[in-house]
C-alpha cells in the first residue's frame, strides 16, 4: 500500500519544543510535521494506545479491514 514504518518520536520545533529545544534546530529552516497530514493522502498511520486508528479500533477489527473501509471524505 506504500505506507512505510516511521522512526517515531519526531519532535518538530513548534510550541514548547521551539521554546526549549531551539538551540538544537536550524531555525532558518522550515520543518514539516509528519503528524499533520491530509486525510486523503495517508503517508503514515498512528495507532492510539487504546487501539483507535482511522475511525476504527485494532482490538475490535483487523488493521487491513480498517484500511479497506477508510473513507477520506468522512474526515474532510
Amino acid at each position: 500500500m506504500g505506507i512505510s514504518q516511521s522512526e517515531g518520536n519526531v519532535i518538530i520545533p513548534t510550541g514548547n519544543a521551539r521554546r526549549y529545544l531551539s538551540e538544537y534546530y536550524d531555525m532558518s529552516r522550515e520543518y514539516i510535521s509528519p503528524y499533520e497530514e491530509d486525510p486523503r493522502d495517508i503517508r503514515a498511520i498512528c495507532v492510539d494506545p487504546n487501539g483507535d486508528v482511522l475511525g476504527g479500533n485494532i482490538y475490535e477489527t483487523g488493521i487491513l479491514e480498517i484500511l479497506e473501509r477508510y473513507d477520506a471524505g468522512s474526515f474532510s
